[in-house]
């Protein structure tokens, strides 16, 4: 072989392997010192990818572990505030079962004092745990928690979460039964009194004479349903509630759908919690009462001939002056609702000149759309006609709505609360109510006939309130599931990522140690590959 000066092979290559050892061994004790098998992209880039995925996926699980915990505490509260309530519900039931005993020779008046005064703690229970009609829980709870497949963003999203549906399951009095919508009678008449030979605006005076009384009823799914009451021989209160309950009894007894609609929205007639007067009362629907041209019943109702009608216990009562569509024109009105699940529906009513011949028609015309547009939100409003010459349109509903008249085709509007027609495109008529409206009533039991009726409402109430503690229950289990699942996916993708991630510290102890040897060989043999050039001066010695 050839001996030469300049150029010192041996110790290149000594200096080479020398370099890539030290950077072994500096790898080596970065991930002895750190844990983890990739310290830089550059160790392992696909592997840093998935790893990234998978913590990332971590962070969600966790956020979503401590949404599903909050919903689970929610609920827990939403039970307890239950059971608070099937308590009160107890109490009500021995109350009013007291008062239904006809032996019971005490003051109902004081039972019945307690028994209002249990209902509105019911409410106040219902509010406080966000299930009253309208509460911040009363609706579609839906919690992330991740964790989801899916072939696209939403199934991801729907497979990663949970939903509690708790828009049917409130429990405030209305929502149990024990408070409905209610058309109270007039203020004008002690009806507890009957004295035929005193003017004293007694129940005498307010019958005045008649024999019948007849008044209508309109609401969802039934129109100027006509009510005949007998008030031959009706001297006391009772008596007409017997008998006003006898007429919506025969109107509600045929087959036709209205009467079918009638007999469901189970209107009924009750005594006052005063004693002097009456109301007519739906547990689960708005209603309206039209006296028409029936003299007693604008006495017992306390209506006139100008303000003809009176709506049962909407949360929203609208009343306007209609003109009759002209010929060959058309009428827009769009109604606007908000759904159980907090949606925006909407419909438009356009009225010709045979739909909207006169507030009869077209209060058909709009309950006609109403009810086909199949919208839980549109579907509780009511229209009817209000006025004696068929002149005024009523609208009510259990839920706020909106009603904006559009001008017709002529540039007029047939809606005109009252007022000159006007030319105005949109015209907002849902800030004018202009009608009676009685609000809603409890339960009594100041009377035996009353407190009977609030026994079998109770009963349903009881069953009604198991109902919805077992959709909160079964919220809970659901919340528990989740948690469970997400907490064992949590787990697999720690230990998924630790697999890619992670050093395995024995195998890069013994790395280090082999570096560590190496480094000692190099460097002994770089230093016999640097002397090795100096053998040349042995050559020239001679």
């Amino acid at each position: 072989m050839a001996f030469t000066i300049n150029t010192n092979i041996a110790s290149m290559q000594a200096q080479e392997y020398l370099r890539v050892t030290q950077e072994f061994q500096s790898k080596t004790i970065s991930r002895v010192t750190s844990g983890l098998r990739i310290v830089s992209s550059g160790d392992d880039a696909a592997g840093l990818a998935i790893a990234n995925g998978f913590r990332s996926d971590q962070a969600v699980l966790t956020q979503g572990i401590r949404n599903a915990n909050d919903g689970l505490a929610t609920l827990q509260t939403i039970d307890s505030g239950i059971n608070n309530i099937s308590k009160l519900l107890d109490r009500a039931r021995t109350l009013a079962t007291q008062s239904a005993s006809g032996t019971f020779n005490g003051n109902r008046e004081v039972l019945n004092s307690e028994f209002q005064s249990v209902i509105q703690e019911i409410n106040r229970q219902a509010q406080a745990i966000g299930l009253n009609q309208g509460g911040d829980f009363a609706k579609n709870l839906s919690v992330f928690i991740g964790g989801g497949r899916g072939g696209n963003d939403a199934e991801i999203i729907s497979n990663g979460s949970v939903s509690v549906d708790l828009r049917q399951s409130t429990v405030d009095a209305r929502s149990l039964g024990l408070s409905g919508y209610s058309a109270s009678s007039s203020a004008t008449y002690d009806m507890s009194k009957y004295d035929p030979s005193v003017s004293n605006s007694d129940l005498y005076e307010a019958i005045g004479g008649a024999t019948t009384m007849t008044f209508n009823l309109s609401g969802v799914g039934f129109d100027d349903q006509t009510i005949t009451v007998n008030l031959t021989g009706v001297q006391d209160l009772k008596g007409l509630v017997a008998a006003i309950n006898a007429g919506i009894e025969g109107a509600a007894g045929g087959t036709s759908p209205g009467a079918v609609a009638l007999r469901n929205a189970n209107i009924q007639a009750q005594i006052n919690a005063d004693g002097k007067g009456f109301s007519l009362v739906s547990s689960s629907a708005a209603f309206v009462v039209e006296a028409g041209a029936d003299l007693a019943a604008r006495r017992m109702f306390g209506l006139t001939a100008a303000a003809n009608v009176k709506v049962a216990g909407g949360l929203e009562a609208r009343s306007f002056d209609f003109t009759a569509v002209a010929s060959g024109e058309t009428q827009r009105i769009t109604i606007t609702a908000i759904g159980a699940d907090g949606s925006l529906q909407s419909v438009n009513v356009d009225l010709n000149d045979t739909t909207g011949a006169d507030a009869n028609a077209a209060a058909a015309e709009i309950n006609r759309v109403l009810r086909n547009s199949n919208k839980d939100g549109l579907m509780k409003i009511v229209a009817a006609e209000a006025g004696n010459g068929n002149n005024r349109i009523t609208f009510a509903s259990t839920g706020a709505f909106k009603v904006v008249v559009q001008a017709s085709s002529d540039g007029t509007t047939g809606v005109n609360n009252g007022v000159a027609d006007t030319q105005d495109s949109t015209t907002d008529k849902t800030s004018e109510t202009t009608l009676d409206s009685s609000g809603g009533a409890n339960l009594s039991i100041n009377t035996q006939q009353a407190a009977e009726r609030a026994v079998n409402a109770l009963a349903a109430a009881v069953k009604k309130l198991g109902e919805a503690q077992a959709v909160v229950g079964k919220g809970q289990n659901q919340f528990n599931f989740a948690v469970s699942l997400a907490s064992t996916q949590l787990t697999n993708l720690a230990a998924s990522e630790s697999r890619i991630r992670d050093a395995d510290l024995a195998f890069e102890a013994a790395n280090l140690t082999k570096a560590q040897i190496l480094t000692q060989a190099g460097v002994a043999a770089l230093a016999q590959a640097n002397a090795a050039p100096q053998a040349v001066l042995s050559l020239l010695r001679g």
